[in-house]
């Protein structure tokens, strides 16, 4: 799969507590398969400990990406939990992108 932002040639996978989830080494965004963001963020700190660094960079942030999945134009959308974060949505397969940095605002707040 290629990077919805910086158009990276592949994602990397990578398992987080049993869950399999596709990070960029360039820019340090995620891909979470539907599902799979809302578990995590339920998870305790020790386990997601690698989901929670990096930063957004200015050259992908507010940039429209494709699904890495199957090409659809990602809808960028207000979270729920935090809404100094938009999460990049696919309308098809409900899968998530968020840029570097923004897991672990979600996660803090979901903590506090």
């Amino acid at each position: 799969m290629n990077c919805p932002k910086c158009e990276a040639e592949t994602l990397g996978e990578f398992s987080v507590h049993g869950v399999a989830v596709d990070r960029c080494s360039s820019c340090a965004g995620i891909w979470f398969d539907a599902h799979e963001l809302s578990q995590l963020l339920a998870e305790e700190a020790r386990y997601v400990t690698s989901l929670r660094r990096g930063h957004v960079k200015d050259e992908v942030e507010g940039k429209r990406g494709k699904c890495p999945r199957d090409g659809s134009e990602l809808l960028r959308v207000y979270s729920s939990i935090d809404r100094s974060v938009i999460l990049d949505a696919c309308p098809d397969c409900r899968g998530i992108w968020l840029d570097g940095g923004e897991f672990e605002k979600l996660f803090a707040v979901r903590r506090s």
